[in-house]
Order: C-alpha cells, then sequence, then structure tokens
C-alpha cells in the first residue's frame, strides 16, 4: 500500500500535541479491527504525558529511589506529592480521589516525579467516559522514551489496553484489549478498578483487579522497554488520532476521571 503524504497530518498532530502536553512519536500501526470496531490506523502516536519543558530537555535529571510510596487521596496533601505538569487547574482533590478533568483547552498530566529501575505501579482509577476523551497510567523513560501503558478510550467503557513502545516505536503492532476479569465484564467509568504495571528484568506485565492480564516476556534481540521508570498519568483529547479513540463532542461535557490512591514499588 502506498502510504499518504503526512506532512500536513503531523504539523497539525503537533499543534495538538501542544495542546495537550504530549510527546509524540510516529510508527506503523495496525489497529485491532475485532470486537472494538476500530479501523486500521496509517500511524501511531505514543501517547506518553510528557510536558513541553521535559521535551526541552530529554536528559532530564533522573531520580532513583528504593522507597515505597502508597499515596491515598483521601489525605488532603496527597496531590502535593505528584508534579502536575500540563494544566494544573484540571487536577483537583475532592474529599476521596484526585479528578482528572478534559476541558476544550486542555486536559492534565500529573507525574511521580521518582524513578525505578524494576518495580510496579498500581493504582485504583475510574475511566473517564466519552468518544475521544483517553484515560492513561503508564510507565515511561527520557525521550525517545521506551513507554509501557494502560489506556482507556472513552468510546469503549468495558475494555482497557495495554501496549509498549521502545525507543519511541511502536514494537507490537496491535493493543490488547481486556475486560474486567470474571464472566461478565463490568463498565470501568461506572465504578473504579485496581491497574498495575510491573517491569522486572525478565518481563513486563499487566494487571487488572490483581488478575495477570498479559505477560511480555524478554527475549534476546527482540526490543523491550527497558527503561520505562517513571510514572505519569492523566487524561487527553484523542480526536485527531485517526479514529482510534474517536472524537470529543464537547456539548457532552464535563469528562472526568478519577484516581482513589496509587502505589509506587521499586524493586532494589
Amino acid at each position: 500500500m502506498i502510504k499518504p503524504d503526512l506532512s500536513l497530518f503531523t504539523a497539525s498532530f503537533i499543534a495538538l500535541a501542544c495542546a495537550n502536553g504530549l510527546a509524540i512519536n510516529y510508527s506503523e500501526h495496525l489497529a485491532d479491527n475485532g470486537n472494538n470496531g476500530l479501523a486500521s490506523l496509517p500511524l501511531n502516536v505514543s501517547r506518553s504525558l510528557y510536558h513541553s519543558r521535559q521535551l526541552s530537555n530529554p536528559g532530564a535529571q533522573e531520580k532513583y529511589t528504593c522507597q515505597s510510596t502508597f499515596i491515598d487521596f483521601s489525605d488532603p496533601s496527597a496531590l502535593s506529592k505528584f508534579d502536575v505538569q500540563w494544566c494544573p487547574q484540571n487536577s483537583y482533590q475532592t474529599e476521596s480521589s484526585v479528578v482528572w478533568r478534559l476541558t476544550p483547552e486542555c486536559g492534565t498530566t500529573m507525574v511521580y516525579p521518582w524513578d525505578f529501575q524494576f518495580g510496579k505501579i498500581e493504582a485504583r482509577i475510574r475511566m473517564a467516559p466519552g468518544s475521544g476523551v483517553v484515560t492513561t497510567i503508564l510507565l515511561a523513560g527520557a525521550a525517545p522514551s521506551d513507554e509501557i501503558d494502560w489506556e482507556w478510550v472513552g468510546k469503549d467503557t468495558w475494555t482497557a489496553q495495554s501496549m509498549y513502545f521502545v525507543k519511541g516505536q511502536r514494537v507490537d503492532p496491535n493493543a490488547q484489549y481486556v475486560h474486567t476479569p470474571g464472566d461478565t465484564p463490568q463498565d470501568m467509568a461506572a465504578g473504579f478498578h485496581d491497574y498495575a504495571i510491573e517491569l522486572t528484568q525478565d518481563n513486563v506485565k499487566w494487571y487488572i483487579d490483581n488478575w495477570l492480564t498479559r505477560t511480555l516476556p524478554r527475549v534476546d534481540g527482540v526490543p523491550f522497554p527497558a527503561t520505562a521508570n517513571r510514572a505519569r498519568m492523566g487524561v487527553w483529547d484523542g480526536s485527531q488520532s485517526s479514529g482510534w479513540a474517536g472524537t470529543v463532542d464537547w456539548s457532552k461535557g464535563p469528562f472526568t476521571a478519577e484516581m482513589q490512591w496509587f502505589r509506587f514499588t521499586p524493586y532494589c
């Protein structure tokens, strides 16, 4: 298949990225055409939630720690333990959670400001519903970044997507789509569920509600996201992602996701 000229698409998408605080990478992408009804996409967008100042300084200092942390957002000081690196007005606490809000102006990005070489991140999250609205929690390194994602597109609230990137490039052509554990899938925008990403020297594992949904083994000679070491999370507008996320209808807003707690566990 002859690839189209993407120069105009690239320029417009970079503008969108600046509006949402994203680091954009492009690679070949074939979307799942199964039950999710997604069309094949000529491009993939690495949805790393970097603030623009990080992009301008890709060699920003890494801060490794062996200190495990549990942050409960019923604590009024919990949000202060994160860097809100994009649209801080759209990350705010309630009595029991931190809310991420997507508005026509911008989404929001929270970053836990410590790194591990290997370890596990966990969070209790309610995804945001709505076509074009993307909720994410991920591990990513310095640009060009290795990245390990959980992502939810609001047009399909019954499915979570696991994916990964190495040096900013998509390795597996398709995201893996999973439901909540058990015989009856649950609407992930209707309530909270526990999600985890675990990175070790030998593999990556993704979990929902303590159920192991996917394992990526490390294989000699095959790209592996070994330097995905800092947690990022938030919501963003995926309207221009070639149909992957759908298009936001702003008349149906506001669009919000929530996180009740976050756990960071280095393996030292």
